[in-house]
C-alpha cells in the first residue's frame, strides 16, 4: 500500500480550512458543517457518475444540505410545539389587523381621503390564502437562509477540499496536472 503524500500547500490549506470551517460553524450554529457534508455527498454522487465535481455542483450540494436541514428543523419544531401554538400565532395576526390607530390630522391635509382609506375594513382573503402565504414565506425565508449559510460553509470548506484531494474543486484536469511535478518528460528534459 502506498503512503499518501501531502505537499506544503495542502497542509497549509488544511489548517486554514479547518480554522475557517470552525469559525464559520460557530457563527452559523453548525450550518457550515452541514454545508461541508453536503459538498462531500455531492462529490460522492459525482464520483459515482464518473464525473468531476464542479464548483456550482459543490455549491448546490452545500446549499441543498442546509436547506434540507432547515426544513427538518422547522418541521420538527412545528410538530413539537405545544397544542394551540399556530392558532395563537393566527390570533396575534388578526389582532394587529383590528387594532389600527386613526391616521394623524396632518396626513388628511397632505393626502385628502387618507383617513377614509385607512379606516376601510381589510380585505378578507380566506384561510387557504393565509396558509399558502405562510408556507411560501417560510420557504422563501428558508431558501435565503440556506443560501447564505450554505455559501459561508462552501467557502470555508473549499480549502479543506483542496487539502484532501490535492486539487481545487472544478479545476480543469490540465490545470491540476500542470501544477504537479511528475519529473522530466519529452517537453521538459532533465538538465
Amino acid at each position: 500500500m502506498t503512503a499518501v503524500k501531502f505537499d506544503g500547500k495542502q497542509i497549509i490549506a488544511g489548517v486554514g480550512g479547518t480554522l475557517a470551517l470552525a469559525v464559520a460553524a460557530r457563527y452559523t450554529f453548525g450550518g457550515a458543517l452541514i454545508a461541508a457534508s453536503g459538498m462531500a455527498i455531492a462529490g460522492l454522487i459525482a464520483r459515482r457518475r464518473r464525473r468531476p465535481l464542479s464548483r456550482p455542483g459543490s455549491w448546490v450540494g452545500a446549499v441543498a444540505a442546509v436547506a434540507v436541514a432547515l426544513v427538518l428543523l422547522v418541521g420538527g419544531g412545528l410538530t413539537m410545539a405545544p397544542k394551540g401554538t399556530l392558532s395563537g400565532i393566527k390570533r396575534a395576526m388578526d389582532t394587529t389587523k383590528v387594532e389600527q390607530k386613526p391616521p394623524p390630522a396632518w396626513l388628511e391635509r397632505l393626502a385628502p381621503g387618507a383617513a377614509a382609506r385607512a379606516n376601510r375594513p381589510p380585505i378578507q382573503l380566506g384561510e387557504g390564502f393565509e396558509i399558502w402565504a405562510l408556507v411560501m414565506g417560510s420557504l422563501i425565508g428558508i431558501g435565503m437562509l440556506a443560501g447564505f449559510v450554505g455559501s459561508v460553509g462552501w467557502v470555508a470548506s473549499l480549502p479543506l477540499a483542496y487539502a484532501i484531494t490535492g486539487h481545487w474543486i472544478g479545476a480543469k484536469p490540465e490545470d491540476a496536472l500542470s501544477s504537479a511535478s511528475f519529473g522530466p518528460d519529452e517537453n521538459h528534459p532533465a538538465e
